[in-house]
C-alpha cells in the first residue's frame, strides 16, 4: 500500500528525473544509500528509479562510514531497502576493507564501486549535523564510503571553530568533505537525491550535483529542524528515539546540536532508549583516561587524533565544572550504571526524578523540551 501523497510522488519523480539528466541517463548504475543509523527513505527513492533504469542493472551500495552491524541487522535492512526489487547486488562498504581504491589527486581511499566504470548516484537526507553543518548526499558519497584513515583525518576538522550544527560557511569538516567530493567527481560522474524528511513524509527533494542538491533543501531543513530561542534555558530535555536513538553513540547527536540551547551549570536530560548500550565505545577509552577537558585535549595532542575524539572531547568540554559545568543525565533503559561511570553521566529513572536532583522546578526555572533532539537544533538568538 502506498502511503505517500502525490506531493510526495511528484516531488520524488522530479528530483530522480533530475539525478539522471545530471549522468546523462545511464543504462547501467551505483546507487549509494545511508546505513540503518540515519532514517532517509532510500527504498521509496529506488522505488521511483527503477521506472527510468532497469533494477537488474543497478548495483547498490551501503555507505556505512565507520559504523558496523550484524549480520541479522544487514539482512533486515536489506529487505526493507530492496522490497521486490531484483536489484543486481548489494555490498557494505567496509571502511577497514582491503580494497580500497585511490581517489583524485589527494589520493582518499574509498570503496572500488565509487569510481568504476558505472555512474554514481547517491541518495541522501538533510538534517543538521553537529560537527559537519549539514547531512547531505555529499557526505553520503564521501565519509560513508571512505576508508577509517580518511575518515579520521577529515573528522579531526571536528575540533576546530566552525564546525559547528547548521554552518558550512567556514566549517573545516564540510569544507574537508567538499575537496573529496571534488576529487570523486574529476574522476566519476557523480550525482544525488537529497530529501528533507519530517518521520515518513518527505517535504522537499532535489536531485542534480551533490553540492547544487544541498543548497536547494538547505533552507527547508533549516525551517524544519532548526530553531531560535531569546536566550539559553535553565535545563534542555532532550527526546530522541529511532535509529539515533538506538545507542548513546547516535543518541550523543541530541546534546550536541543543542548544547548551546542552556546556560552554563545548567542542566541537560537525554532521554532515549539506547537498546544496543553505548554502541560503537571507541570514545570512551578517552573519557576514562581524561577526567577534564585539559586533560583530554593534551593526550590527543600528544598521540595526535583518533576516531572518536571528538566526541570525548565535547562530553569533556560541556561537563567539566573548569568549562561550561553542565551536569547531564540520562533516562535510558539501555545504559547500565557501569556505562554512565565510563560516560561520566548521572542516570535517571525518569524526567521529573532527573529534575527534582538537580533541583530544577519547570515553574520557576526556565526549561525547553526538545523532541526528535537528534535531528534538531536549537540555539539562542545571535549564536
Amino acid at each position: 500500500m502506498d502511503l505517500f501523497g502525490p506531493i510526495d510522488r511528484s516531488l520524488l519523480e522530479r528530483a530522480v528525473g533530475n539525478a539522471l539528466e545530471c549522468i546523462e541517463n545511464p543504462q547501467v548504475l551505483t546507487v549509494v544509500v545511508n546505513d540503518p543509523q540515519r532514517h532517509t527513505d532510500s527504498p521509496r527513492v529506488l522505488k521511483v528509479l527503477s521506472r527510468s533504469v532497469d533494477p537488474k542493472h543497478i548495483r547498490v551500495l551501503i555507505a556505512t562510514g565507520t559504523h558496523c552491524f550484524t549480520r541479522e541487522k544487514m539482512s533486515d535492512f536489506e529487505f526493507q531497502l530492496i522490497q521486490d526489487l531484483p536489484i543486481e547486488e548489494i555490498q557494505w562498504h567496509n571502511s577497514r576493507g582491503n580494497e580500497m581504491a585511490s581517489v583524485g589527486r589527494n589520493g582518499w581511499r574509498a570503496h572500488p564501486w565509487l569510481v568504476g566504470e558505472r555512474p554514481v548516484l547517491g541518495i541522501g537526507s538533510v538534517e543538521p549535523h553537529y560537527f559537519a553543518g549539514f547531512t547531505g548526499v555529499h557526505k553520503t558519497l564521501t565519509i560513508g564510503c571512505a576508508s577509517h584513515k580518511d575518515v579520521e583525518s577529515n573528522h579531526a576538522f571536528a575540533l576546530l571553530p566552525g564546525s559547528r550544527p547548521g554552518c558550512l560557511a567556514g566549517n573545516p569538516v564540510f569544507e574537508g568533505i567538499s575537496e573529496m567530493l571534488s576529487d570523486l567527481s574529476a574522476v566519476q560522474r557523480i550525482s544525488g537525491v537529497n530529501l528533507v524528511q519530517v518521520g515518513n513524509t518527505i517535504i522537499a527533494a532535489a536531485g542534480g550535483t551533490p553540492l547544487s542538491v544541498l543548497d536547494a533543501v538547505v533552507p527547508s531543513a533549516r525551517s524544519v529542524f532548526m530553531q531560535e530561542v531569546p536566550v539559553p534555558a535553565d535545563a534542555i530535555i532532550l527526546e530522541t528515539f529511532g535509529p539515533l536513538g538506538q545507542s548513546f553513540y547516535q543518541a550523543d547527536k541530541a546534546i550536541m546540536n543543542n548544547q548551546w540551547a542552556v546556560r552554563n551549570s545548567g542542566v541537560i536530560i537525554l532521554s532515549a532508549p539506547c537498546e544496543n548500550g553505548i554502541g560503537q565505545d571507541h570514545f570512551v577509552r578517552l573519557l576514562v583516561q581524561a577526567p577534564t577537558a585539559s586533560a583530554a585535549m593534551d593526550i590527543v595532542m600528544r598521540r595526535g587524533y583518533r576516531l572518536g575524539d571528538h566526541k570525548a572531547l565535547g562530553i569533556r568540554e560541556l561537563t567539566d565544572p573548569d568549562c561550561r559545568a553542565v551536569k547531564v543525565f540520562a533516562v535510558s533503559q539501555g545504559l547500565t550504571q557501569a556505562d554512565m561511570v565510563a560516560l561520566g553521566i548521572t542516570k535517571a529513572i525518569s524526567v521529573h526524578q532527573a529534575l527534582a536532583v538537580a533541583k530544577i522546578n519547570p515553574a520557576h526555572h526556565l526549561v525547553y523540551r526538545i523532541l526528535d533532539a537528534a535531528n534538531l537544533c536549537v540555539l539562542p538568538k545571535g549564536s
